[in-house]
């Protein structure tokens, strides 16, 4: 076996020993809303962990081990660059744009290869026997990591260098080839592993042969051409699947742009078509499908849409509101395996698990901040949230009336003069009309979603079949990712 040898390089043995970062997941959100149309498990919740991805692989092994089916991650790429996601504010569409991720390395490729090889090493770990890795790399580092994984999965293990290839945006280098693909390595835990031969995963016949396709009462054919003792023949070949199945040249999926209906405002965000294939191909219904590097939350969308049980982490706080925000919201989202229609199905019941509490770190975007208070961005006095609790009988609804931001004078102009009320410093708020066991349980929402602004400032109408009293919990998260709850009580007679 050929193995990639750099200075520090840590054995395998010694990174799965390692279980001095096992840590309890603390329950930030449940999300009760069931899918019953297509369940898949009475007793499974899908899972969305905020925290280091490390950390939340050694937590999950425990329960985990050699039980998840497939494996997507977009990691960082080693460009030397920072990522951004926009942070949207209020209805009128301005944003300001946060890093999602910062994709330097102090002590250069070394330092980048033990981050991804320790990685590697744990998802071998969770994958069962039967199941596979996909790797989203691009040129700048896919010849190394190709090494580690014939290391970590075996050589005899890989099965598709998968180029996804797509146009290139407006370059104006002349320096070089134009940059215009991807790199996607696939790998399986073993030779014993799934691979579906899924109609919906095919791509398109070509123009050429779309061109020549015809039709009798047998189907749908073309000519192929041949020759015999110098006479050209030709002969009609039906079609059987509507397409071809897939190369390992993918050019029929196109990027994200922010006018597509996908967009979510993640720079690095992948679409929900190339996902559809990887998750097809690789899996049955009910098989858990994991994204360590969630970002957006598009490997867990189509997860959701294909019934397919999902975990997914992320360490940047936006990235996984913005994740909640696009499972609670898909059912407005177009149908994966007809895009031309909307999904309509509400998702399936999620929690939001962190490897801290929530409340323990309230760290603001330096870029919402003035210039002065950017060295000190842990905010220590939470806004002051006001509501107004209208009850008729047992009918009980909430309104939003105030939103008070204590920390004004650290605020960035460039943010304040955006602000025309005070329901646009919220992004998400939500009421718990029974809380239990100081869990907040979402049983209502409303936020913001890049192609709809609008917030309801009142809630559903909820009614109660039992007199007594109840504490009402109201939930906010405002633009800075701050999250904050008041209680109010009500008596039903």
């Amino acid at each position: 076996m050929v193995e990639l040898k750099w200075k520090g390089k840590v054995e395998k043995e010694d990174i799965i020993s390692k279980t001095n970062e096992i840590k309890p997941f603390h329950i930030i959100d449940i999300y009760p809303s069931i899918n019953i149309d297509s369940k898949v498990d009475d007793r499974w919740e899908n899972l969305l962990i905020w925290g280091e991805n490390k950390v939340v692989m050694n937590s999950l092994l425990e329960e985990f081990k050699n039980k998840i089916s497939l494996i997507y991650i977009d990691p960082p790429f080693a460009t030397g660059g920072n990522f951004n996601l926009k942070i949207q504010i209020g209805e009128n569409g301005n944003y300001i744009d946060d890093i999602a991720y910062e994709d330097k390395w102090k002590e250069g490729l070394k330092s980048y290869l033990d981050f991804m090889r320790e990685r590697l090493i744990l998802m071998k770990s969770l994958l069962t026997n039967s199941g596979s890795i996909f790797l989203h790399l691009d040129w700048h580092i896919s010849h190394y990591i190709k090494v580690i994984m014939d290391e970590i999965f075996g050589y005899d293990n890989f099965r598709n260098e998968i180029i996804w290839a797509y146009p290139a945006a407006s370059v104006k280098t002349r320096r070089y080839f134009i940059r215009s693909y991807d790199t996607i390595l696939f790998y399986s835990k073993s030779d014993d592993y799934i691979f579906k031969d899924d109609p919906n995963i095919y791509q398109e016949f070509s123009n050429r042969v779309k061109n020549a396709l015809k039709k009798d009462d047998k189907g749908i054919y073309y000519y192929r051409g041949g020759s015999h003792n110098g006479k050209k023949l030709s002969r009609k070949v039906y079609v059987e699947k509507e397409g071809i199945f897939p190369r390992d040249v993918w050019s029929d999926i196109p990027y994200i742009r922010a006018n597509t209906s996908e967009y979510q405002g993640f720079s690095t965000q992948k679409p929900e078509r190339l996902l559809k294939r990887i998750i097809l191909a690789s899996t049955n219904k009910n098989d858990i499908v994991t994204d360590f590097f969630c970002g957006s939350g598009t490997t867990l969308a189509v997860a959701e849409k294909l019934v397919r049980r999902w975990i997914g982490c992320d360490l940047n706080k936006h990235a996984i509101h913005m994740t909640r925000k696009r499972i609670l919201n898909i059912d407005k989202s177009n149908d994966i395996l007809d895009w031309k229609k909307i999904y309509k199905k509400k998702p399936q019941s999620f929690k939001i698990l962190g490897v801290r509490k929530m409340e323990e770190l309230d760290a603001i975007a330096y870029k919402l901040l003035k210039r002065k208070a950017q060295d000190n961005k842990i905010i220590n006095k939470s806004p002051n949230l006001y509501v107004k609790i209208h009850q008729h009988d047992n009918k009980i609804n909430v309104e939003l009336t105030d939103y008070e931001i204590p920390f004004i004078d650290l605020i960035s102009d460039k943010v304040k003069e955006n602000i025309k009320s005070f329901s646009d410093w919220i992004d998400y708020w939500a009421v718990d009309f029974v809380p239990q066991n100081n869990i907040f349980k979402n049983m209502w929402f409303s936020c913001r979603t890049p192609k709809v602004r609008t917030l309801a400032l009142k809630s559903d109408i909820y009614q109660y079949d039992i007199s007594g009293i109840y504490n009402i919990l109201v939930k906010t998260i405002d633009i800075f990712g701050i999250e904050t709850i008041v209680s109010h009580e009500i008596k039903l007679a």
